[in-house]
């Protein structure tokens, strides 16, 4: 009797080491299973990373080659109609009394030469670089200002974004966009754009106070340029914050890292 309750402590005690290596087991299994998996993601995340500055840099490098076949063409005909406007503004401006919105009208068609120069020659990166983006972007809300049309504000806590010079060309026609889409469908009086830094991102937030709509309607349709502006967005790892409300405004924020 004694014997056979020795086999069945021993028994017990086989039985809760097997659980207890079995346990342990499972454990080093599941541990390991859950190290290969998160291994897995973290290298199929770093592919993905990958894959969009690839595509990125593919498509930076595809618009500058489409900019460099195209450019001598436009710049040959646009350009020279541009310059003959010049001219014959000019010449206005010497037979009339000195008028305000002419000599916009003036500076803007100079502007439009020399960025079309710029373009042609492929420097806009680098002018780009050599003025700020900063400057750049205040430099087009004071062109926006310059129409009569509008009352601008332009603040900033920082002294310059620092960024890649092939992000900085896709913030600012991203602004560019914007600013167009308030001439265009806003009605508004008043565009201001604040510039900040949180957290290591940069803000770059543009507002105004004109009809803005309700995204949530059933009869709202985004258009090209809001589309345009969340695809620029997607290409640099950006995002594009849109608040609008419908007679007070809308305010469309640009957080880059």
């Amino acid at each position: 009797m004694e014997k056979q309750n020795q086999d069945i402590v021993v028994a017990i005690i086989v039985g809760v080491l097997f659980i207890i290596l079995f346990s342990f087991l499972m454990l080093i299994v599941i541990v390991n299973y859950v190290r290969n998996k998160r291994r897995v993601m973290l290298e199929k995340q770093k592919r993905e990373i990958q894959f969009q500055q690839e595509l990125l840099q593919a498509q930076i490098e595809m618009q500058e080659y489409t900019l460099k076949t195209i450019s001598q063409e436009i710049h040959d005909n646009v350009g020279q109609v541009l310059s003959l406007a010049k001219l014959n503004l000019s010449i206005l401006t010497l037979k009339m009394e000195p008028d305000e919105q002419l000599l916009n009208i003036k500076d803007l068609v100079g502007k439009a030469i020399t960025d079309l120069r710029t373009l042609s020659t492929g420097y806009f990166g680098q002018g780009l670089v050599e003025t700020g983006l900063q400057k750049a972007i205040k430099r087009e809300l004071n062109q926006l200002e310059k129409t009569g049309m509008f009352f601008t504000n332009f603040s900033t806590e920082i002294n310059e974004i620092e960024i890649d010079t092939n992000k900085a060309i896709f913030i600012y026609r991203m602004v560019q966009e914007i600013l167009n889409n308030i001439i265009k469908h806003s009605g508004a009086k008043n565009v201001n754009i604040a510039i900040t830094q949180k957290n290591k991102h940069t803000h770059i937030a543009v507002q105004d106070d004109g009809r803005g709509f309700d995204k949530f309607d059933k009869d709202f349709k985004p258009g090209i340029g809001l589309n345009s502006i969340q695809q620029r967005a997607a290409m640099i790892d950006a995002s594009v914050n849109i608040s609008s409300i419908k007679g007070k405004g809308t305010t469309v924020e640009l957080i880059v890292t």
